[in-house]
């Protein structure tokens, strides 16, 4: 009984996370904006299906809100959001995503990183 028992909640609460984890990982600006403590969710999903690469940055602010006040890897010709904690077992660090600029103020490359 004990195993029917298992054999029988065990999927069900899986798929139960698993539909909690996608309907997180699904990037909308509005989500990004309101739920930024679940940015390090959605990244994935922003970078596969958004091109960066090429963009004002205007249009990254306007997708993206406005960047995080935050010095860390951060020069003239960037922006840094802040993601959440890192992903995995142990969380240790933050990530961030970072987005460089050429002098006209254009995507020229981003990075999701650790600190």
């Amino acid at each position: 009984m004990i195993v029917t028992f298992l054999c029988l909640i065990l999927p069900i609460y899986c798929f139960t996370v698993l539909g909690i984890n996608e309907k997180k990982a699904n990037f909308t600006a509005e989500r990004w904006l309101a739920k930024s403590d679940e940015r390090v969710y959605m990244i994935d999903d922003l970078l596969s299906r958004t091109k960066l690469i090429g963009l004002s940055k205007e249009e990254v602010i306007m997708l993206l809100g406005k960047p995080d006040a935050i010095e860390r890897f951060k020069d003239d010709n960037t922006i840094v959001y802040y993601l959440g904690n890192e992903r995995g077992f142990i969380s240790i660090d933050s990530e961030w995503l970072v987005i460089w600029f050429d002098n006209a103020e254009t995507v020229l490359n981003y990075k999701v990183q650790a600190d």
